[in-house]
């Protein structure tokens, strides 16, 4: 099985500063290409691709990683820039950037769903799916005006991603892409307190909890029976709500290594993978309250075996068999005493002679009757624990 790497940098490349961002921008220059020389980045940090490393330049155009990367960009949602273009026209004043490959070719830098909402269109409109564009609007989509970038920074994609949106729009991505962007931060320098600051995240402690989940969700999906069976969007969340939320999960149960961002216990982490898969647990208060106990504390041992063999015992009914389990408190007879007393007290201190003069309204006829009626049930009650009490 092969083992996930953390990210790695071997440049170990600095932050670029705000004047070298717009330097590097200033080496762009406006081109019309057309859209079959187009191809989109499966590096782009919002995409979900599982993979330790980028994707080298002499791969990029291959059929099958531009189809996963455009099956990816649809599942973030294409459809609204799809009927904006079939509508207007593709408006090129927040132009596309790219950068050239060999040939006559480029890989884009900013503008993926743009790019992937224009290919799709564009093969519904082949198909007969959308059976007539507008002369003007199918030019639009087969030639446009990009940003072609003619510097020579190898990280131009990260600058350009990194900066170029608003911290305000990143933090409006899913948990699982700022995770992989905020991973790739820390790997080019910054740290987690320093990443907190830029993109206003409170509490900080929120960007290390997404940074382990990332390589811990990597190492999930590696796992040899289950792992290619986790999507991100659907399951990320166990990580972050229910493992790094749970010290006693991530450090004793699965043992989360800080330095090598890594489970130890791959084991667990199989067996956990295999409890997400099957629908066991679910991303609730219960799961992450009561799964560590499950686990590990000794007295629920059975129940822990009777979990992994029955295939619809989940972790809600694990949570009430545990609750049976546990031994009942001794009664608070201080308590009660004190709550009887008080009771007591309540009782002789009613205004008897003013509640007895009720009935001048309708209003304070039922307000007596539902008094008596209380008076009735409460006599009713004390006979019946008393008769509970001297029972032999």
């Amino acid at each position: 099985m092969p083992r996930v790497k953390k990210i790695q940098n071997p440049e170990k490349q600095k932050i670029p500063s705000e004047s070298e961002i717009w330097e590097a921008m200033r080496k762009t220059r406006a081109v019309k290409v057309r859209l079959e020389q187009v191809y989109l980045d499966p590096n782009n940090p919002r995409l979900e691709v599982l993979k330790t490393e980028p994707i080298p330049d002499d791969r990029l155009t291959e059929p099958a990683i531009q189809q996963e990367c455009l099956e990816q960009l649809k599942s973030l949602g294409i459809k609204d820039l799809m009927e904006s273009v079939r509508r207007s026209g593709f408006c090129t004043i927040d132009r596309v950037v790219l950068r050239p490959l060999d040939g006559d070719k480029y890989i884009v830098v900013e503008g993926n769903r743009r790019v992937a909402a224009l290919q799709t269109l564009l093969d519904e409109y082949k198909k007969g799916r959308i059976p007539t564009l507008p002369e003007g609007i199918l030019n639009g989509i087969l030639e446009f005006e990009a940003l072609v970038y003619e510097g020579e920074r190898r990280d131009i994609a990260w600058i350009v991603q990194g900066f170029r949106h608003a911290p305000e729009a990143i933090m409006q991505w899913d948990d699982f892409s700022k995770a992989k962007f905020f991973a790739e931060l820390e790997m080019k320098g910054r740290t987690a307190t320093e990443i907190g600051r830029m993109f206003a995240v409170k509490p900080r402690a929120d960007v290390s909890r997404l940074i382990r989940s990332y390589y811990g969700f990597q190492q999930a999906r590696e796992t040899e029976d289950y792992g290619d069976q986790l999507i991100p969007a659907k399951h990320f969340s166990f990580l972050t709500q229910i493992v790094f939320a749970k010290p006693a999960l991530r450090d004793e149960w699965l043992r989360w290594d800080e330095g090598e961002k890594r489970f130890k216990n791959i084991e667990n982490l199989n067996r956990f993978v295999l409890w997400i898969v099957n629908g066991k647990i679910d991303i609730s208060t219960t799961t992450r309250d009561y799964l560590p106990e499950l686990l590990l504390q000794p007295e629920h041992k059975d129940i822990l075996e009777a979990f992994e063999r029955e295939k619809d015992l989940k972790i809600h009914e694990c949570r009430e068999k545990m609750a049976e389990a546990k031994p009942k408190p001794p009664p608070d007879i201080p308590g009660i005493l004190g709550s009887l007393k008080r009771m007591k007290d309540e009782i002789d201190m009613l205004p008897l002679t003013p509640i007895k003069r009720l009935g001048k309204t309708p209003e304070e006829n039922e307000q007596k009757a539902q008094i008596l009626a209380l008076l009735n049930e409460l006599a009713q009650a004390l006979k019946a624990q008393i008769r509970m009490l001297t029972a032999r």
